[in-house]
């Protein structure tokens, strides 16, 4: 009866109990957000010795992503600043025209979010397309791979095709500098993957969605689907070569997962998946 006695008051003490557990770590959908256009008159320069002399509109997008310990954002897409100019603006040395409809800043309202709520941003690379809006969000933490800070804040960031003005703000950041893989959140549910080729430090990131399960955002490892399904890397790319090795890894990657490539600048693929105010889960 003592020994009864003991163990009872033990457990009224709270020995034996554990602490309740919350739910697991996950993300919980993903807004996909046009954040421009492309217009360019000859695709072969993207896809070599395909498309001579055809005409073709890029699609641009933003990913923002909500998982249970905050808001990240991947890619800025091009300046919110192009929005007012309605007849767009030529880059790239004359090879493409581009055009914003909606500012960044503004899609993100219509989802009650601010930059400042955005804990974590990342993007592929620190080209305009991708980098236009970075300084927005100069508060977050942000991750970027070595080899790519290193061009963006060197001497002659115009050589890797960067303009300097739009993520000069990024260096007095919280920048975490990678050097190879990372997992953001450390369960495994956002993985951001060293993809080197179309610039020195270029990344794509792979989100695990509740229901439609892994998806890969491309960045510009490739720009349309056939290029994946042709492995075709272009010219203009700052190594060819680690481009089509960084493809050859990544269609390994995604036999291994299971992982979906979603291919940020193919008009055609993006046209089927839904946009923000809608979300992905």
């Amino acid at each position: 009866m003592r020994r009864v006695a003991l163990a009872l008051s033990f457990l009224f003490q709270g020995g034996c109990t554990t602490e309740p557990k919350g739910p697991p770590p996950m993300v919980e959908r993903m807004y996909v957000i046009d954040c421009g256009e492309s217009h360019v008159k000859d695709l072969s320069r993207w896809t070599p010795s395909v498309n001579i002399g055809t005409a073709y509109v890029f699609s641009n997008h933003c990913y923002l992503i909500k998982h249970t310990a905050g808001w990240m954002l991947w890619e800025t897409g091009y300046a919110d600043a192009l929005a007012a100019l309605p007849g767009g603006q030529t880059m790239a040395g004359g090879r493409l025209t581009a055009f914003l409809k909606k500012p960044l800043v503004e899609s993100l309202k219509e989802i009650d979010v601010s930059p400042a709520d955005i804990k974590h941003m990342a993007m592929s690379h620190a080209h305009s397309d991708h980098a236009g809006n970075a300084n927005l969000f100069h508060a977050s933490t942000v991750y970027i791979q070595a080899r790519e800070f290193d061009a963006m804040f060197g001497s002659t960031p115009q050589k890797f095709g960067f303009v300097a003005a739009n993520f000069d703000r990024l260096k007095g950041a919280k920048v975490v500098r990678l050097n190879g893989d990372h997992d953001v959140f450390g369960d495994g549910n956002v993985l951001i993957k060293s993809a080197p080729g179309h610039t020195p430090g270029h990344q794509v990131l792979v989100v695990r969605l509740p229901k439609t399960g892994p998806v890969m955002l491309s960045g510009d490892m490739v720009c349309l689907l056939q290029s994946w399904e042709k492995r075709l890397a272009p010219s203009l790319d700052f190594d060819p070569r680690q481009s089509l090795r960084t493809i050859d890894a990544m269609k390994a990657y995604a036999r291994e997962t299971g992982a979906k490539l979603w291919v940020n600048h193919d008009r055609e693929q993006q046209a089927s998946i839904p946009k923000a105010p809608a979300f992905v889960d």
